[in-house]
């Protein structure tokens, strides 16, 4: 039954979904303000994901791994009725993936620019993605904050981990060429891979600090209930509490940290970049580009 349910739930078209009661859930919900003083609210172009890093992720468990889109209309259409009916300005796009079909991308960055809408919205995707002509568009359209995963520094924890991105020279020439767009860069890492050692773990963190986005985000290498490496690290898992599963503590017995010792990594990684003056003075100079 549960499988019935979900196949149902990812053959579903996405145009026939209502928009979410936002304003039913919670009298606040409306009011809450991130990215500036701009009242917030997650939105879905698309759903599910084809990467490798299936193994890992719970997008393609809870959404399948064939993309589906909603059509360029009908995301607009919610944009604007939020807009228009609660006065909400920024959109957090919660894809698995966005603009992994170019040509829906621009398309939707059409019709934002053609409305004069004048919202802003953030998106996470992968940095090969990004060139320079969508990039050009997707600001135009209103894009001020994209979120990337780096996750690792070094490519033999990125290959025995079956997570690929691009090289570090065009990771360090795409950002720079997203920043200079006025677009703020929030890059991800991920502290405790089970290829990590403490060399690795240091140097991604130190390499965090070379890239110097605006926001970084470092979390603990988790592996999920319901994923196959669930399964795999059955006997290692060392948690049957299913909150403790919230990448921020280790739940798992890695072969060469102790869990003591990457949780203190994780700490450190915060500490040690937000702490930073560089960072900072980055900050302050691009609160306000929002």
């Amino acid at each position: 039954l549960k499988k019935e349910v979900i196949q149902v739930v990812h053959d579903t078209p996405l145009d026939n979904l209502p928009y979410p009661e936002w304003n039913e859930m919670n009298k606040n919900f409306l009011n809450i303000k991130l990215y500036g003083n701009h009242k917030t609210i997650p939105i879905l172009a698309t759903r599910g994901c084809p990467f490798s890093c299936a193994k890992y992720c719970v997008y393609p468990l809870q959404q399948g791994n064939k993309v589906r889109q909603r059509s360029v209309k009908k995301i607009v259409d919610e944009i604007e009725f939020w807009k228009n009916n609660h006065s909400v300005t920024m959109f957090v796009f919660r894809d698995p993936v966005f603009s992994i079909d170019k040509k829906h991308t621009l398309e939707f960055c059409e019709e934002l620019i053609s409305r004069n809408l004048k919202i802003n919205f953030v998106i996470e995707t992968h940095l090969k993605i990004l060139n320079s002509n969508l990039i050009l568009k997707l600001r135009a359209a209103g894009l001020s904050a994209v979120k990337v995963g780096i996750e690792s520094s070094d490519p033999e924890v990125l290959k025995s981990e079956s997570r690929y991105t691009v090289t570090k020279d065009e990771q360090m020439e795409k950002i720079r060429e997203i920043e200079k767009n006025k677009i703020k860069v929030c890059a991800m890492y991920i502290i405790g891979f089970p290829s990590d050692d403490h060399k690795t773990v240091n140097a991604t963190i130190e390499y965090s600090k070379t890239l110097n986005t605006t926001y970084a985000q470092f979390s603990i290498w988790t592996p999920y209930p319901g994923t196959p490496i669930f399964k795999e690290f059955k006997h290692k898992i060392q948690s049957e509490n299913y909150e403790n599963f919230d990448q921020y503590k280790v739940v798992y017995k890695h072969d060469k940290l102790t869990s003591q010792e990457i949780e203190k990594y994780l700490d450190y990684s915060y500490a040690s970049y937000y702490a930073r003056p560089k960072w900072f003075l980055k900050y302050v100079n691009g609160y306000f580009r929002t």
